[in-house]
Parts: structure tokens; C-alpha cells; sequence
């Protein structure tokens, strides 16, 4: 059976004089990896997660941090591992993956 797995991303804003201590905290989220940060209070957090669930879990956890103004998903997608299942396969209504190459090249 193919293994599938969550890459997100949340955007989350610290009040910028409790920064060290809200990046401490997310680094003991175990799915959580801090990205950037910046002196404004700005965290760029990726998760990589078995499902949704520990998505909402992470995330839910990192807004009630003491410190965190705010927190949003930001990105989510889903990969599968496996030979029946490509990366880069089509979804179910027949769409194809474009990239921003071929979205903006005239």
C-alpha cells in the first residue's frame, strides 16, 4: 500500500519580545521545523504529518502557545509514495500539474 504524507506550512506572528521563547516551543512540536523567522515576530513553520488530523493538531497547539498573535495554514499538499501512484500524476477530473513556467510564459 502507498505510504501518504502532509508537507504544510503555517505563517505565525509572535509578539517580537517573546520571539526565543515561542521559537523554543515549536521546535518540541515533533512534526514541526522552524523555516525562517524574522525580528518581527514573523515564523515560517513546514510540518510533515501522516494525515490531517496532526495538521490541525500542530497547528491548534502552536495558537495557544503564550506569546503567538496568530497562526495560519498557509500551504497543504499531499504526496503518496509508491509505484501505482506517480508525484506528478493528474487529479481524478483530468487537470495536470502546471508550473510557474508554463502559467506565465507568453
Amino acid at each position: 500500500m502507498p505510504e501518504t504524507y502532509h508537507i504544510s506550512s503555517l505563517l505565525v506572528r509572535a509578539h517580537p519580545d517573546r520571539l526565543a521563547d515561542v521559537k523554543a516551543a515549536i521546535e518540541q512540536i515533533e512534526s514541526a521545523e522552524i523555516a525562517a523567522t524574522d525580528p518581527t515576530g514573523k515564523i515560517i513553520v513546514t510540518l510533515e504529518t501522516p494525515g490531517d488530523a496532526e495538521i490541525v493538531a500542530a497547528l491548534n497547539r502552536v495558537e495557544t502557545l503564550a506569546g503567538v498573535a496568530s497562526a495560519a495554514l498557509v500551504f497543504h499538499h499531499i504526496e503518496t509514495d509508491g509505484a501505482d501512484s506517480p508525484s506528478h500524476a493528474g487529479d481524478p477530473a483530468g487537470f495536470t500539474r502546471e508550473t510557474d513556467h508554463d502559467r506565465f510564459t507568453p
